[in-house]
């Protein structure tokens, strides 16, 4: 999706190659993987449309739709999506965040509202709904209002925020810390079907809280890409305007997550971050 794929920094046939080579290997590995696309954060509805016909094509299942522009009105909104909806033929997922205000009298950002949410994820092929407004309250209302509709995935907040959400009625979250190791969301989700709370406290208390203190301290894209090299995924650079961690700060970084990984490894006598 938006941010972390980094699509806002891709020119268009990048985007598109991006997006091949992820439904690829996801189908690659099993045919039954469900693979979401996702579009760049500014697009005309036209644009938008023609991202969702070339993803249904090259075998997505289902294609994340943003609002970049400046909001004016809830119309504006809906027929926006309405359309999008109208002229494809593929599941759909709202990526819901804050929109920014185009009128000057107004606050800087502003919520979706929920009769709004309710009316879009009423158009049938709206199968799921990236919940990242990052309000607990707001969520709890979104949940009990749509969650019998479609897919809510919590973002923000990691596994514990989901946790808070799941009482309402949200099924999924986006995973944060899987970045590190993704066998941590499958461990994750067993305790989940298992009802493993103890386990459940331990996996927030030694991994999450533990990481999302760094986060916290040097920003989560930093934080993640600085990781990602760190477990010998591939190098922290960016492509400007986006910056990385520094090198004394990746140092520092790199003592917290080996602190992490030590402690780790004796509550769940596995080690999930590959960093020594």
């Amino acid at each position: 999706m938006f941010y972390n794929s980094r699509l806002g920094l891709l020119d268009e046939k990048e985007v598109l190659k991006l997006n091949k080579f992820c439904i690829d290997i996801v189908k690659k590995l099993n045919k039954k993987n469900i693979i979401i696309c996702a579009e760049p954060y500014h697009c005309s509805t036209e644009k938008s449309i023609k991202y969702v016909k070339i993803f249904k094509n090259y075998g997505a299942d289902i294609v994340s739709l943003i609002f970049g522009e400046k909001f004016y009105n809830e119309n504006q909104v809906f027929n926006h999506f309405k359309l999008i909806h109208n002229k494809t033929k593929i599941c759909l997922l709202l990526h819901q965040q804050l929109l920014e205000n185009g009128l000057p009298q107004k606050k800087p950002y502003t919520y979706y509202s929920i009769n709004l949410l309710d009316k879009i994820m009423n158009l049938k092929r709206f199968v799921a709904m990236k919940e990242d407004a990052k309000n607990e309250a707001y969520t709890k209302k979104i949940c009990q209002k749509i969650s019998n509709k479609a897919i809510i995935i919590t973002s923000g907040g990691g596994k514990k925020q989901w946790i808070k959400a799941n009482k309402f009625g949200c099924q999924s979250w986006l995973s944060g810390i899987s970045n590190l190791n993704p066998q941590i969301a499958f461990d994750f989700y067993q305790l989940v079907k298992n009802k493993d709370n103890i386990e459940l406290k331990k996996y927030i208390k030694y991994l999450e809280e533990p990481f999302f203190k760094i986060v916290k301290k040097y920003g989560w894209h930093l934080a993640i890409k600085a990781s990602l090299e760190l477990n010998k995924n591939f190098k922290r650079t960016e492509r400007s305007p986006m910056t990385s961690i520094d090198n004394p700060n990746y140092i520092k970084l790199k003592k917290s997550l080996i602190q992490i990984s030590k402690k780790s490894k004796i509550v769940f006598e596995k080690n999930y971050l590959n960093i020594n």
